[in-house]
């Protein structure tokens, strides 16, 4: 997250989240842009002077103009979901209220640190947090729009609803595939070979509690990267695998829509925009400068 140049109220919501304005994205991409979404790129000119701006204010600290690696992706991934955010506004038809706007721009000239700050981060300021009122003032859609997302690919609905089953080797994993193609029912197999404590009992459910499905953004921050690279690629009712991943090799299922849609519902419902704008991240075409390392979809990560 940005930290804020000094402590106070208004701040301490743009230290709470990552989002950042974006003011210079051009419409097409080229290979001297930091990122793009969509091909729709942003300019190293403008990310150095960005940095400036925050190495101005004291929020970090680069050397000879570069920011480290850790610092540089909190700044990308910020900018990212920013521009993704413009483009999934549009996409949905959502317009940003006038009202929305007038009231953080009230909100942000009460900071009695605001007025100092380089124009630059006033603007990131704003712009940010006229995004986040946005996306919190979103309406769920109709469940034909979330049937549409979710059968192309569950991640887009911002929602994934997964069944899994464990085993140590990559034989194992292609015996299960093996028996599930022969029409053994996928809880009972899980039941039968996963090595994952309780799957005789959940049948390799990744329920959360009484729900089947789950944000994708809380899977993404809790779950290892290589399953969810492979928990995002799967497709609806298809048996996914072997994935490997740290704890050895999955067979995954994402379920389909008929059998989970009142859990997706519900769980959109939580926090349409956020959950909405995770998905339309999952499926965008984003790359970054190879210099900052490499964008994980699946994840939401540069590494």
């Amino acid at each position: 997250m940005i930290k804020s140049p000094r402590p106070s109220r208004f701040a301490a919501v743009l230290a709470a989240t990552c989002l950042i304005g974006l003011t210079a994205c051009s419409s097409v991409s080229s290979s001297s842009d930091v990122f793009s979404v969509n091909g729709s790129g942003y300019s190293q000119d403008t990310f150095a002077s960005l940095v400036k701006a925050l190495s101005d204010a004291g929020q970090f600290k680069p050397v000879d103009g570069v920011l480290n690696k850790e610092d540089a992706s909190v700044v990308l991934r910020t900018l990212i979901r920013y521009e993704a955010f413009s483009q999934f506004i549009k996409e949905n038809n959502v317009k940003v209220k006038q009202s929305d706007i007038d009231t953080v721009m009230k909100s942000a000239e009460a900071d009695t640190g605001f007025a100092a700050y380089p124009k630059l981060l006033k603007d990131l300021l704003v712009n940010f947090n006229v995004a986040d009122v946005t996306l919190k003032s979103m309406a769920i859609p109709k469940e034909s729009v979330l049937e549409s997302l979710y059968s192309k690919s569950p991640a887009s609905a911002g929602v994934l609803c997964l069944s899994h089953i464990l085993v140590k080797t990559e034989a194992e994993a292609k015996t299960v595939l093996a028996d599930l193609a022969g029409g053994t029912k996928f809880a009972d197999e899980a039941a039968k070979k996963s090595i994952e404590p309780g799957a005789d009992k959940s049948g390799g459910s990744l329920a959360n509690g009484e729900e089947p499905c789950q944000a994708l953004a809380n899977l993404q921050s809790s779950f290892d990267k290589d399953f969810m690279i492979g928990a995002v690629a799967a497709k609806p009712g298809v048996p996914t695998g072997p994935v490997k991943s740290s704890f050895g090799y999955h067979i995954i299922l994402s379920h389909p829509f008929s059998e989970v849609k009142q859990s997706v519902t519900t769980v959109v419902t939580e926090n349409p925009g956020t959950t909405l704008l995770a998905g339309f991240m999952a499926v965008a075409d984003i790359t970054i400068n190879s210099k900052y390392g490499v964008w994980n979809g699946a994840t939401a990560t540069i590494s």
